[in-house]
């Protein structure tokens, strides 16, 4: 029997379907984090364009747990509330917020 080396975790969207969410494979983590650096290039004066970019990344996670979210940008926002996105973010990219060493986004604390 194998073992399970990462964390699976079941959400359930705003419209009531369930996802299984597990860590990003190694072609989709690559995207991912391309995405996330613009963290760290963009001019975050306000907190839409973080959210911008959370939302590219979701949608990137997307492409793997259910693909037809991450064809369109206002399905996947009408769906997703900020809790789910930053559990999907974390469990998917390992990208958590309130972690210390992301000081790009920790004025965004307040948001989640």
């Amino acid at each position: 029997m194998a073992n399970t080396v990462y964390e699976v975790v079941n959400i359930q969207l705003s419209n009531g379907v369930e996802i299984e969410i597990r860590p990003l494979t190694i072609k989709n983590l690559k995207k991912f984090t391309t995405i996330i650096k613009k963290l760290s290039e963009a001019d975050l004066e306000d907190e839409t364009a973080a959210m911008d970019i959370f939302v590219e990344a979701g949608m990137i996670c997307m492409q793997q747990f259910n693909p037809e979210l991450a064809q369109d940008k206002e399905i996947f926002e009408d769906v997703i509330e900020v809790p789910t996105l930053m559990k999907i973010l974390e469990v998917a990219g390992g990208l958590k917020i309130n972690d210390p060493n992301f000081q790009t986004v920790n004025n965004l604390d307040g948001m989640i």
